[in-house]
């Protein structure tokens, strides 16, 4: 009797555990591979853009089953390109401090990362998948390697450094005592400003982006443009070919930002060059304005660079980002919201708008945890996509209504409707509607 009961409660088990075993197989199976996306060219303009990780995301529990956060974006990459994700935007990857904004050593790729062949693995994935890898450049700033100012792979003299940055009076500094020419834009007190004046820097800088070219990247965004003259980012995009190139420009008056944009168009030594982008800070604002506000009136005109004539294809729209999304930090105070229903609102509005559109990947991947906003996000790619809307589409704002009733309602390009906010309204037969949630619709035309 005893052997019959052991054998029921063996068979008992292994019934358990196959269950188990099959769940864990359901779970970890692998995402169903589209094969390159059909909407993948060579056209920025037509692209969505998503930053890749957020403030230590290195780190972060959510990716501790993988070696490194290389691994874990590597093993996301068929994901993305099945939602058609155009550019990759990564974080510094020379070695430095945590993240990489304070970088140490510019020409070694192993940091908080991962290692250089993991990179490399990672890069060449998204290549595969005809999708763009868009390089963080912290060029306003470096840190020494044991102290203030010593600079090693690559080593610069004290030229390299402005003069009046902390690191000449400070006692504490050590190494080299600065001696480059004064700083031409705002300092950073947290790592030595570099004088981009001298010719060290400049081929250390145009040197640095080839390498970072053969590693596979091959697009740009200008950490802190702030600190240095938009005519030196003309003279780095000068000195390699790209496909795209974009700045943080960090400020919500839109003339200002505007302005920036304009100036990269000359070159340090006067070369008239494409213009880059920058990030649309201005919308940002205005879109907390009006979605989490309901001053929906703020849209109706000049409130952002696809507002302005020829601006579209250089204005980088986005809700937040590794600096603004609070996330592992606790400096933070321009959050644009952590309403999943009001996050869903201002992604409706990015990616049926002008502007090229950034996904933060924290708000597609671990805001909501059901998966129901990043499938709400393919949603709205797709329509996108499909409807060929652009950097330059044309954008009309039909009407605005102020107030917990009201809503913008906006036509793109005679082919989509929108309608964000939750007051009432119903168009004419010719539309058709294509998207439906909680204060927010979608018409196409029939």
């Amino acid at each position: 009797m005893k052997y019959l009961v052991s054998i029921f409660f063996v068979a008992i088990l292994g019934c358990i555990k196959s269950n188990i075993d099959n769940n864990s197989e359901q779970t970890s199976s692998p995402v169903e591979d589209n094969g390159i996306s059909i909407f993948a060219d060579d056209d920025p303009n037509n692209d969505v853009m998503m930053q890749a990780f957020w403030w230590d995301s290195f780190k972060d529990l959510k990716i501790s089953n993988y070696s490194s956060y290389y691994q874990y974006i590597n093993s996301l990459i068929i994901e993305l390109s099945n939602a058609n994700i155009d550019v990759i935007w990564f974080p510094p990857v020379s070695e430095g401090q945590g993240m990489g904004y304070h970088p140490r050593k510019l020409f070694e790729f192993t940091s908080s990362h991962g290692t250089k062949s993991q990179l490399e693995d990672l890069l060449a994935k998204v290549k595969s998948r005809e999708m763009h890898a868009m390089a963080d450049l912290v060029f306003n700033h470096r840190v020494g390697t044991d102290t203030w100012t010593d600079f090693t792979e690559p080593s610069w003299s004290c030229e390299s450094i402005c003069i009046d940055d902390e690191g000449f009076a400070n006692p504490d500094a050590f190494g080299t005592k600065p001696c480059g020419e004064k700083d031409e834009g705002l300092s950073w007190g947290g790592a030595r400003d570099l004088n981009h004046q001298s010719e060290e820097v400049q081929k250390g800088l145009k040197s640095y982006l080839i390498l970072l070219k053969d590693l596979g990247f091959d697009s740009w965004r200008y950490d802190y443009v702030k600190g240095y003259p938009a005519k030196y980012v003309g003279e780095y995009n000068k000195s390699t070919s790209h496909y795209f190139s974009v700045g943080e420009f960090w400020d919500s008056d839109l003339n200002k930002i505007k302005k920036w944009i304009d100036q990269t168009g000359t070159s340090n030594s006067n070369q008239n060059i494409n213009k880059t982008a920058a990030f649309d800070f201005a919308l940002k604002y205005k879109l907390h304005d009006a979605f989490v506000d309901k001053n929906y009136s703020i849209l109706n005109k000049n409130y952002s660079l696809s507002s302005i004539n020829g601006y579209g294809s250089k204005s980088i729209t986005f809700l937040d980002n590794h600096d603004s999304g609070c996330i592992n930090r606790d400096d933070c105070d321009n959050l644009y919201s952590s309403n999943i229903n009001e996050i869903l609102k201002g992604y409706a509005y990015l990616l049926t708008h002008p502007g090229i559109p950034m996904i933060w990947i924290f708000h597609y991947l671990f805001s909501d945890t059901s998966g129901t906003l990043k499938s709400d996000i393919n949603d709205l790619i797709r329509i996108r996509k499909e409807n060929n809307i652009n950097a330059n589409s044309v954008l009309e704002v039909i009407e605005t209504l102020d107030g917990n009733n009201g809503y913008y309602l906006a036509q793109i390009d005679n082919k989509i409707l929108v309608k964000i906010g939750d007051g009432k309204f119903n168009p004419d037969i010719q539309w058709e509607l294509i998207k439906a949630n909680t204060g927010l619709d979608i018409w196409k035309k029939k």
